[in-house]
């Protein structure tokens, strides 16, 4: 071994007759819902060997994901190319080890979602010889062999985010880079869930995105079980009227309880130009009193003795809550909205039957003679839909159950729903905005 100085740094070459092999990580550092090549090389031919990612979350929450690859005749491994044969998923998957992230056993952060969007996430991927698990005692003191660190951004170049408290409605929004005007779109998630990453990403995609916040923020109450309707219409207002979004109404965005919402506020204005229901419901729940012009919208129930329990003890709710279409008077009236609708499943959601609202919906407009509607339905992905390379969750806490449950999706499929989803999502909020011009 043998040092020598370059300017301030101190390099450490070791020689022996050790190929010197490296991992690269092309872009080093770029958005959450970009694609990163990886690459290995200076192997033996068809050496086993394992590569790693692991994000320390906060102080006391770490995921991480593991793959076995054999190196070509090259002695090299390209993720984009080279199949994985075992680890936290397998074939070729070039994004694999971004998506099959998993938390760490009996960690409570079970969902990889930033609290803070201005600060990215640093993923650091390690070479080893052979193929090993790092998360077991036997393999966990193994010395990589090589490693490097990729960064994965929410917010791109320029981005500005602010916090918004105009009247009574509160939130975030989130503006491209540039003097717009932009396309708008309001941004919402479900019970007690004020993530901001989605609507960054959308920013970086060149909307003004807006996240619309209805609890558990600043001076609103702390959960959502009083909402009305001219809280949602003076947000839409407030966000159609502002100076750096484009005229012709704003797109909105619902996942779960927010697609609830993003239904109704669907029915309530024509400054809506455009939703997006991720499995959301298609009436109002039991735990929600929402008031429209001082009547209380009617409710579905639900009933706790329908609850089941997985293998491991989690709770299934996916029966919880009555059936809707067996109440139609008490369902959205979707036949009087007039933009597009995009009702966006997943057929393995153990939150609620969310394929079949969706259908009945889509059978609600049909009857009215709507057209106005299309559906992406995709078989194994569950509950938390989210953007691309985003690791999939499927137990987590549900604040409304007030304990973890299943959220359900099966990780491959899950996570292939995000990637498909993103690229039509954005399609479909942007042809909406043209059409709504014309």
């Amino acid at each position: 071994m043998f040092m020598y100085s370059r300017g301030l740094h101190v390099v450490t070459v070791r020689c022996c007759s050790r190929l010197m092999a490296s991992i690269a990580a092309n872009p080093p550092a770029g958005l959450m819902s970009d694609k990163v090549d990886i690459r290995v090389t200076g192997l033996e031919k068809q050496q086993p060997v394992t590569l790693t990612a692991t994000v320390q979350f906060t102080r006391d929450a770490q995921f991480r994901s593991h793959a076995h690859y054999v190196a070509d005749s090259s002695g090299s491994v390209v993720c984009s190319r080279h199949a994985a044969v075992g680890g936290t998923f397998s074939g070729v998957e070039p994004m694999g080890l971004f998506w099959s992230l998993q938390p760490s056993p009996a960690q409570r952060v079970k969902r990889m979602i930033p609290k803070d969007v201005t600060k990215p996430l640093e993923v650091r991927l390690c070479l080893y010889d052979g193929h090993i698990d790092t998360r077991s005692p036997q393999d966990s003191a193994a010395e990589p062999r090589a490693s490097c660190v990729v960064e994965r951004r929410f917010m791109g170049d320029g981005v500005r985010r602010t916090v918004v408290r105009e009247g009574r409605v509160r939130g975030v929004l989130f503006l491209p880079e540039g003097e717009g005007p932009f396309p708008g779109v309001i941004d919402m998630y479900g019970s007690g869930s004020n993530f901001e990453h989605r609507s960054a990403l959308l920013s970086s995609q060149g909307f003004a995105a807006f996240r619309l916040l209805y609890s558990n923020f600043d001076d609103l109450p702390k959960t959502e079980a009083q909402l009305d309707s001219e809280y949602f219409t003076e947000a839409v207002d407030w966000l159609s009227d502002h100076p750096l979004v484009q005229p012709g109404g704003v797109g909105v965005i619902g996942t779960s309880l927010g697609g609830v919402l993003a239904l109704i506020m669907g029915t309530l204005t024509d400054k809506v130009n455009a939703i997006v229901w991720l499995n959301g419901f298609t009436a109002m729940l039991g735990t929600t009193q929402f008031s429209y012009k001082g009547q209380i919208l009617p409710t579905i129930g639900f009933d706790l003795s329908r609850v089941k329990y997985t293998e491991d003890g989690h709770p299934n709710v996916v029966d919880v809550t009555d059936d809707p279409t067996l109440e139609p008077e008490k369902c959205i009236q979707v036949e009087t909205i007039l933009c597009p609708v995009l009702f966006v499943v997943g057929e393995d959601d153990k939150n609620w039957r969310s394929d079949k609202m969706a259908r009945e919906a889509i059978a609600r407009m049909e009857a009215h003679g709507k057209t106005n509607h299309q559906l992406l339905s995709y078989p194994g992905a569950g509950h938390l839909i989210e953007p691309p390379y985003m690791p999939h969750c499927r137990v987590s806490f549900h604040p409304a159950a007030g304990t973890d449950i299943d959220f359900g999706g099966e990780t491959a499929a899950h996570c292939a729903a995000q990637e498909d989803l993103w690229p039509r999502m954005i399609t479909f909020l942007r042809k909406s905005r043209l059409h709504s011009q014309l």
